[in-house]
């Protein structure tokens, strides 16, 4: 697993900016890293990328401040319902590995896991939450709770065995995502994000071929 992002430590030394950047990586990839870390799994080589460096269309899903569920529900065209593979909770967080699906053909279209602070939401909105019937993003917006997204890496990874079951993907296909947080009115995080997008081929070849239509 590597990082592109510099060391902020001017005088250390290469072996503790290594593992600087390695205690920043897994911080980014919280609560991915903690399933992975629960079941003796390691973690697929994530490379991390600026926003600049996402290629597209994957650029255009995943580089902007807005929630991911509605991003997806427009590009798929379709609404999005959750599959959880595991959770952990209590009465204060709720962390789970999941993945959405888009409801008119039951194709994947996200993978990742997310840890949700209870406490600063809606009592209502919680209990939506802790029942995991609905994706985040969709309970926010129903709601109409203020938030803001604060993506804080890309990434590129290679689909490991588990990810590639979930999304349908070769084991090795380059796959691209984010690290992203959620943030209250007062600028508090209350959700900490790690989303795995599949390939689109179909948008791929439009991106490559469009000019030419």
């Amino acid at each position: 697993m590597a990082s592109s992002f510099p060391s902020t430590e001017m005088h250390a030394t290469p072996e503790e900016r290594a593992r600087l950047e390695l205690a920043e990586a897994l911080s980014w990839l919280m609560p991915f890293h903690y399933f992975y870390e629960k079941d003796g799994k390691n973690l697929p080589d994530f490379q991390f990328l600026r926003g600049d460096e996402v290629p597209y269309p994957y650029r255009s899903l995943l580089v902007h401040t807005n929630d991911m569920t509605p991003t997806l529900a427009a590009f798929h065209h379709s609404r999005l319902y959750l599959e959880v593979h595991e959770h952990e909770s209590n009465e204060a967080f709720v962390m789970r590995l999941v993945t959405l699906h888009a409801q008119s053909n039951d194709a994947p279209v996200e993978y990742g896991a997310i840890a949700i602070q209870l406490g600063g939401l809606p009592p209502e909105v919680a209990a939506e939450v802790v029942a995991g019937r609905k994706p985040l993003g969709g309970l926010l917006g129903e709601y109409g709770v203020e938030h803001r997204g604060a993506p804080v890496a890309y990434f590129s990874v290679p689909a490991d065995d588990h990810i590639a079951r979930a999304l349908h993907q070769l084991p090795g296909e380059t796959l691209y995502g984010r690290c992203n947080q959620l943030l209250d009115r007062d600028g508090m995080v209350f959700a900490d994000i790690v989303e795995i997008l599949p390939r689109s081929n179909e948008s791929e070849q439009w991106v490559k071929h469009g000019s030419d239509a």
